[in-house]
């Protein structure tokens, strides 16, 4: 089971991301990373003449132990994740339908690979509040997900945008499990290994449904699994969230609600069209309607979204 990850989550640190490097057997995220490519030069070089570049960079530092591990990876079948920042670019600047949407892109982000490091590492590191990196960051996350039959991790919905894109969706299913909230990867990791038969057998019932499988049997196989992955856990406990000398942050355990809901591949850009036009009466007539569905059955069917909400938290206002 693969489930990607936004940067913006890595970043802040969301339960959905604790949660994914806990239960995914891989995590796909965006990294940014200098126009020329991933090589070292390249890196040291834009550390050394983009400040915030480096500051983003020490804010995922703690996850390196997971990145050597294989757990948190940038590409998936030699595909970078972020190169799909470009053509949802291009296909916003292309399509009519997504005219509305070209006032909130920044085209010339892409001409200078300073300029683009520096502004793609201050939105991560402000928890993006630019809609012209939010806005193809997510959608090309997704739409990278579709492609790899990945699933994507997504945090409660707070924002009007993410109630509107959360209701293009379809509910597959829904299920507590006990997670790490909070632990640093060395953690993380002991945990996949304490856990690993029954988190393999989890992800291969979430797997099954990310494959397109919605019947009864798909849904009792995963309820079976997530309830022996429970159990598991509570067994486990005392050595999961015992505290140690060598850990960077407290642990912190908490059960979650993840709800599986069916989403167009088109939702991210449609809801943020939908919320351009309650926002602005000089769009409230041009109403669209959502791209129809292309590519392999996969992409046709649309993203498995894996929404993570806290138990026990207050749900959050927009």
């Amino acid at each position: 089971m693969i489930i990607a990850v936004s940067p913006y989550h890595l970043t802040t640190r969301e339960p959905a991301a604790l949660a994914a490097m806990l239960l995914a057997e891989r995590v796909v995220t965006m990294l940014p990373a200098p126009l020329q490519g991933k090589q070292w030069g390249a890196v040291k070089a834009a550390a050394q003449n983009v400040p915030r570049y480096l500051e983003f960079m020490k804010t995922w530092q703690w996850t390196m132990p997971l990145w050597e591990e294989g757990v948190i990876t940038s590409s998936l079948e030699g595909q970078e994740a972020v190169d799909e920042l470009r053509p949802v670019c291009a296909r916003i600047d292309e399509e009519e339908r997504l005219a509305p949407l070209r006032l909130l892109m920044k085209p010339e982000l892409f001409e200078d690979h300073e300029r683009y490091l520096d502004a793609f590492a201050h939105d991560l590191l402000k928890a993006g509040p630019d809609p012209g990196l939010t806005v193809p960051i997510a959608s090309g996350l997704d739409s990278f997900a579709c492609r790899h039959g990945a699933a994507v991790a997504r945090s409660e919905p707070a924002s009007i945008v993410q109630k509107t894109e959360a209701a293009l969706g379809r509910e597959v299913f829904s299920v507590a499990i006990p997670v790490l909230l909070q632990a640093d990867a060395e953690r993380i990791l002991e945990a996949r290994e304490l856990l690993q038969k029954e988190l393999d057998d989890l992800r291969d019932a979430l797997s099954a449904i990310a494959d397109g499988a919605s019947n009864d049997s798909a849904t009792k196989d995963l309820a079976a699994a997530a309830k022996a992955y429970a159990k598991a856990f509570e067994e486990h406990r005392d050595i999961l969230i015992a505290p140690s000398e060598d850990d960077e942050q407290r642990v912190i355990e908490g059960t979650v609600v993840i709800t599986g809901t069916r989403l167009p591949a088109d939702a991210v850009l449609d809801s943020s069209l939908s919320a351009m036009r309650n926002l602005s009466p000089v769009f409230a007539g041009r109403e669209s309607s959502p791209a129809k569905p292309t590519g392999n059955a996969i992409q046709r069917q649309g993203v498995l979204s894996l929404i993570v909400r806290v138990l026990g938290r207050p749900a959050r206002r927009s």
